[in-house]
Formats: structure tokens, sequence, C-alpha cells
């Protein structure tokens, strides 16, 4: 029909129907391509909302297991510290339960891997730029990747306190601490921690094991105030967004590899 108007316009020498017609044509494929775009841009708010809530939700776990963590590594600190000098009598008797867990975290080495899985999918998908803050989408890749590079160094000792202290330790009095019906047998526990710590590798031992303590617990916090940032980046990307918030409780629960 266009072709017929467009060829009676050109045989009747009337360019001004023929500039017509064709205006109309290129209007209706701009319009029609406007709309094309309208819809994506409405698709990819839609979806930028939902990664965001997921990104907010993953980066308070992410934050809630730092601070666990940081907690357990204060702890194994203070634990070594007090070890050399600490009366075993009242501290066994009183809680054999409660001295072996401490003595258990006292070797505790392990970090956490981030929760990244909304994160990896934008990136594996192409889809990153869905999130329009640039400073936030660097923000997420600084933090997720330096915590990768760091643990790989972290999650190693530089000591041999755990190996001295595993040696020394009662397999037994281990085994009902950890899996059996809990630690009770206070004079070997006592024993076995005054040989560990009459050792002649104890000092050096756990003199390595402070430092390297030390060192992660710095790393640790350095890490927890990064993830606040991107954190407070991401609650200004979900109220821009016209996203509500995310109840704090959608975080999940205290992770259980952590608990005593």
């Amino acid at each position: 029909m266009f072709m017929k108007r467009v060829g009676a316009a050109f045989r009747a020498r009337d360019w001004a129907g023929v500039i017509i017609e064709f205006a109309i044509v290129v209007l209706g494929i701009f319009v029609a391509l406007q709309v094309g775009d309208w819809n994506q841009q409405r698709t990819d708010r839609e979806l930028e909302k939902v990664y965001v809530a997921r990104l907010i939700v993953e980066t308070r776990v992410n934050l809630d297991v730092l601070r666990q963590v940081e907690r357990i590594y204060e702890e194994k600190i203070r634990f070594i510290l007090a070890l050399p000098d600490m009366p075993l009598e009242e501290a066994v008797r009183k809680d054999p339960q409660g001295f072996m867990r401490r003595l258990d975290d006292s070797s505790f080495i392990a970090l956490p891997n981030m929760q990244s899985g909304t994160y990896d999918e934008l990136g594996s998908s192409g889809r990153v730029s869905l999130i329009r803050d640039a400073r936030l989408r660097t923000a997420i890749a600084d933090n997720l990747n330096a915590y990768r590079s760091t643990i790989l160094v972290e999650q190693q000792p530089i000591g041999d306190y755990r190996r001295i202290l595993f040696e020394t330790l009662p397999g037994r009095a281990y085994y009902d601490y950890r899996v059996g019906p809990g630690a009770s047998n206070a004079e070997a526990i006592i024993a076995s921690v005054e040989a560990f710590r009459k050792d002649p590798r104890f000092k050096g031992a756990a003199n390595s094991e402070i430092t390297y303590g030390s060192d992660t617990l710095y790393w640790i916090r350095y890490f927890s105030k990064q993830t606040e940032q991107v954190l407070a980046l991401l609650e200004t990307a979900r109220s821009s967004a016209g996203l509500l918030a995310i109840p704090a409780d959608a975080a999940g629960e205290k992770q259980p590899w952590l608990q005593p």
C-alpha cells in the first residue's frame, strides 16, 4: 500500500506527498524503536531492583559473618596471651566443656568465603551494567576481589601451635568435647595443657599464633569496614530505585559453622 501511494505520488510529481509518506514511515519506525527502548529500560529497572535487593541480603550476611569471626579472633588472641600463666585448676574444673571450646578456638584458622552469587551471576550474564551506579559496581568488585586474594594468604597458619596442641591433647578428651557427651575429665585436660605449656616449642608457636591472629584480625576489621561502605551504597541504590527497605532478618541467622 505504501509503495503504491509513493509510486502514484512520483508519477503525479507530488513531491510533497512523497515526503509526507516517507515522513510517516520514518516516524512510525522511530516510535516503534522508542517504545521498545522504553520497555527495555522499564525491564532493566525492575531487574535492578531485584538484584539490588539480593545484593543487600548477601552483603548483610557477609558483614554478620565477618563480625562473628572478628569476635572469635579477639577471643583467640586473648586466650593465648593468658594461657602461659592461666590457673588451670580453676579454669578447667569450673567448666571443662567451656574451657575446651576456648582452647579449640585458640587454634582457629578458618576464614569464610564471602557470599557473591548475585554479583557473580551479574558478571557471568553480562548484566553488571544493570546496576547503574558505577561507584557501587566498583565498590562491590573491589571488596570481593580483594577479600578473595587476602584469604588465600590468611588461611595458612605461620606456626605449629595447632599441631603441637593436638599432639598433646588426648584424643578422647577432644572427642568427648566435640562429638561426645561433653568434656568432663578435668584431670586429663589439665595434664595435657600443662604438657602443652611445658613443650619447648610452645613459646615460639604461641607467639607465631598471636602474630597470625593479629594480622588476620586487622584484615577482618578492614573488610568489615569496606563491606559496611558497600552496604551503605546499596541502601542508597535501593532508595533511588524506589525499593522498600529490606527487613533486617532477611539476611538469616548466625552461620551454623561458627556455632560452638
